[in-house]
């Protein structure tokens, strides 16, 4: 017999004793598999139903805080009444909250101008994808050859170079994708603090997310006591307190927490 997962054995230890939970979820690679192209990716068959199960149990708040743009990810779960938190969390919506950050705002028209740019520059490279968030953008390699990798990311420079340089946008590495935000003080982290603050003041923070972007939101949730589940293989440097191998396994623990008894007391 397989020994007790402890991630299963500490939601039910820990979540059982609280009066509120605040949980929120990356979509790719965590809701649903990671699709050879973004537009490919969907929810993983009965997550839409646990999700609504869960966001259903009194002092419970759910919701998804991706990297895609909000109304992407929204559209891709499509259940109501979640909080829906896009391009890291730089634009927010939910019962009663609605966030727009104003800087990243202001960067909109920069963003289109380097999205038209690199779609030119990328045109031969085989494969190669540039998605505008409208908010951030994300060129995608995935599906280009191994010996187009580093021309990506040469043309992503080249492109982007000065406006990174003179601090106007930043840029980081995905799971086989180069992301471009805007130059501000903000990632999933505040964004957790930010929805826990207005809509799950005290709640038992639970961040699961497979990407180095949920690394801050891991952070953030632990630091007030709760924890952040990382999804994906065994030594994988992460600040997450527990693991887990895969969206499906994300399913299992999903279904364990929503067959749960109530948070609240009584």
């Amino acid at each position: 017999m397989n020994p007790p997962d402890p991630l299963i054995l500490s939601l039910s230890k820990d979540v059982s004793t609280q009066s509120s939970l605040l949980l929120l979820l990356d979509f790719d690679g965590t809701l649903s598999e990671i699709a050879p192209r973004p537009e490919d990716a969907v929810l993983r068959p009965g997550n839409s139903k646990l999700l609504e199960a869960l966001s259903r149990k009194p002092g419970s708040t759910v919701g998804i805080l991706s990297g895609r743009s909000l109304d992407d990810v929204a559209h891709r779960v499509g259940v109501p009444g979640l909080v829906y938190a896009g391009n890291h969390g730089l634009e927010i919506s939910g019962p009663d909250l609605q966030y727009l950050h104003p800087a990243a705002a202001a960067s909109i028209p920069a963003f289109s101008e380097i999205a038209s740019r690199l779609v030119s520059a990328l045109s031969d490279v085989p494969e190669a994808q540039v998605e505008n968030k409208t908010l951030t953008l994300t060129v995608h390699y995935r599906r280009v050859p191994p010996q187009y990798h580093h021309r990506v990311e040469s043309i992503v420079h080249d492109v982007a170079g000065s406006a990174i340089t003179a601090g106007r946008i930043r840029s980081s590495t995905a799971k086989a994708a180069i992301e471009l935000r805007p130059a501000v003080d903000w990632d999933k982290g505040r964004a957790l603090d930010l929805v826990r603050s207005r809509l799950a003041p005290g709640a038992f923070p639970i961040y699961i997310g497979d990407d180095a972007t949920d690394e801050d939101a891991f952070a953030a949730a632990q630091a007030v006591g709760g924890f952040g589940v990382f999804v994906g293989p065994a030594g994988s440097a992460t600040r997450a307190k527990y693991r887990l191998d895969s969206p499906a396994a994300v399913s299992d623990a999903l279904a364990k927490l929503a067959s749960g008894q109530s948070l609240r007391p009584g």
